[in-house]
């Protein structure tokens, strides 16, 4: 049994490699076409940099500690490396969270304005709009460090985050992890799934209008609208 328990974790350990290796290489070259290609970029292109920011952050900065405590079967490092874990994992947990949700809103947005005015969505206004995910991202990852919530291990012992166990019974932690899951979870979620609903709408009513193509006298217009959301 110790045998067959040993052998599971260590392919869990080799899977576990393989995947941050993976999404380390994977991001990075992302972000170097995105240099080599940046006088091409449009406006919400760079949501999507943002976002392999964010996937490489997190599997720089957490995959190294987690990786080495699973093959060690237990923490590496005490409780600094711990909450250096948990931090890193929340702050850029809720950046992804956030850019995913921005770019659902701005691709909504794109499908929503017509030929000749989407193009209304300025560089600047992302650039502001990334500034934002990030500080509301540095805030949350901040609150458990004040006393508003905590970071811990977790039951298995081989990584760190919120440390849900101690909330039970406690008003501050109740209150922490119930404006956490509603404002960084659901929020994001619903907003998430009303953009890209409405999207689908859209094109099944385009498509819908397509097979009236004769009676269109517009057709190219909603052709374009069709290929908005691969394009951006």
């Amino acid at each position: 049994m110790g045998n067959l328990f040993s052998s599971g974790a260590g392919i869990a350990c080799q899977f576990s490699t393989e995947h941050a290796i993976l999404t380390v290489v994977g991001n990075v070259a992302v972000l170097a076409t995105a240099v080599k290609c940046s006088s091409h970029l449009k406006s919400p292109d760079l949501l999507s940099i943002n976002l392999a920011v964010t996937d490489l952050g997190m599997g720089v900065s957490m995959y190294p500690l987690a990786i080495a405590s699973a093959w060690n079967h237990s923490w590496i490092g005490g409780d600094p490396s711990c909450l250096y874990y948990a931090l890193m994992g929340f702050f850029f947990g809720v950046a992804s969270m956030m850019t995913l949700t921005a770019m659902a809103v701005i691709r909504y947005l794109v499908t929503s304005t017509t030929t000749t005015n989407r193009n209304t969505i300025k560089k600047k206004a992302v650039y502001i709009v990334i500034m934002f995910i990030w500080l509301y991202a540095l805030l949350w990852a901040i609150f458990p460090l004040v006393g508003w919530g905590h970071y811990g291990p977790e039951p298995f012992g081989i990584s760190c985050t919120i440390a849900w166990a101690e909330f039970q019974n406690s008003s501050n932690g109740f209150s922490f992890i119930l404006s956490m899951f509603l404002l960084c979870t659901i929020t994001p979620a619903m907003t998430i799934i009303t953009c890209y609903t409405a999207i689908a709408w859209r094109l099944h009513k385009a498509y819908q209008e397509i097979q009236h193509y004769d009676k269109m006298p517009n057709a190219a217009k909603v052709e374009k609208k069709l290929t908005l959301v691969s394009d951006d």
